[in-house]
């Protein structure tokens, strides 16, 4: 699975449908109000200064929009497959004064990012997307998200997580099976889309996994901000070590 080409454009097909996500969001599905409330907690706690904000996947920014309401937020870079998505952004970042979105997959975006001097941010955000990367293109994801944050800063990620000894297939049988018995709004082709996208799009790791990859690259062991006991939804915050750089720099 790992050397398969990671089925972007199938990612792009379903998040254009952006009105059946919302409705995961609205109905709080997925424990966005719950993470949502975390980063704003630790936007409040740590960024008492101007900050500069990279967001991977942000969608529509709805939900960060409202978690950024009265901070001090400097400039916002948001990136996103979706068009429709991002027509939607545009309207809720209106209230901020230093907005750039950019169409196009995140880690194509780091990628260059990473080629562009002087690029960097105080905050990544990083929302339910992680998932959609294959585990090498993960270790890619925290490499570049390591170079480009500022010391200092934090890389949040809230996404999807396998549970301890479950596989991949084990996973998208029990997330199915959730969704099937509580997701009530959505409608059975609704259900049926989503279903498809996960089985061909969802690539979750194991907690565990994440936290070694992060630290390999001189990450420091991530901060819990949100976890959903016995379920898939948790929220994480990363923060680069002392001697992280050094770490990087020597190849560890």
């Amino acid at each position: 699975m790992a050397n398969s080409p990671r089925p972007t454009e199938q990612t792009k097909q379903f998040f254009q449908q952006w009105q059946t996500y919302q409705q995961l969001v609205d109905h709080n599905y997925m424990a966005h109000r719950q993470i949502h409330q975390a980063v704003g907690t630790l936007v409040q706690q740590q960024f008492d200064r101007p900050f500069d904000l990279l967001d991977l996947g942000c969608g529509d920014a709805q939900a960060i929009a409202k978690t950024l309401t009265g901070s001090k937020i400097n400039s916002y870079t948001g990136v996103d497959l979706s068009s429709n998505a991002l027509a939607l952004a545009e309207e809720n970042l209106d209230p901020f004064q230093r907005v750039e979105l950019r169409e196009t997959d995140f880690l194509t975006y780091l990628g260059e990012a990473n080629q562009t001097a002087p690029v960097s941010f105080d905050l990544i955000h990083v929302g339910f997307s992680l998932h959609h990367l294959l585990p090498e293109e993960k270790e890619q994801f925290f490499a570049h998200c390591f170079s480009l944050l500022r010391p200092g800063g934090f890389l949040v990620i809230y996404d999807v997580f396998r549970q301890p000894e479950q596989n991949r297939q084990q996973y998208i049988e029990a997330y199915l099976a959730k969704a099937k018995s509580q997701w009530n709004a959505l409608t059975p082709d609704q259900l049926q889309a989503i279903a498809a996208h996960i089985k061909e799009c969802d690539f979750p790791e194991l907690v565990a996994t994440i936290a070694e990859i992060s630290q390999k690259v001189g990450f420091t062991p991530p901060q819990v901000l949100f976890t959903e006991p016995k379920g898939f939804h948790h929220c994480f915050a990363f923060t680069i070590g002392q001697s992280g750089k050094a770490l990087a720099q020597d190849g560890v």
